[in-house]
């Protein structure tokens, strides 16, 4: 068996003896620097294509989800690594 696999007990699912727990296998990739590099630039990527769908609302649907035309315009126009 895997360190990753899963057992089940008694109807319960506990981890395999010796298996790393997701929150440690995620904190060590995040480490590294390439990999943060890449995290940042998928975030980036990801932040500007939500931004752009939100200009594409129109302003019925806006009104939908509570945000005003002029908030929208305002989240458009931030530069790319704000958040």
């Amino acid at each position: 068996m895997r360190p990753t696999d899963v057992t089940r007990s008694s109807g319960l699912y506990t981890a395999a003896p010796g298996a790393v727990p997701a929150a440690d296998r995620v904190a060590r990739v995040t480490r590294r620097p390439l990999w943060r590099l890449l995290d940042v630039l998928f975030s980036v990527m990801e932040r500007r294509k939500q931004r752009h769908a939100l200009m594409g609302l129109d302003d019925h649907l806006l009104k939908d989800i509570g945000v005003s035309r002029s908030e929208v315009e305002q989240e458009v126009s931030k530069p790319f690594w704000r958040g």
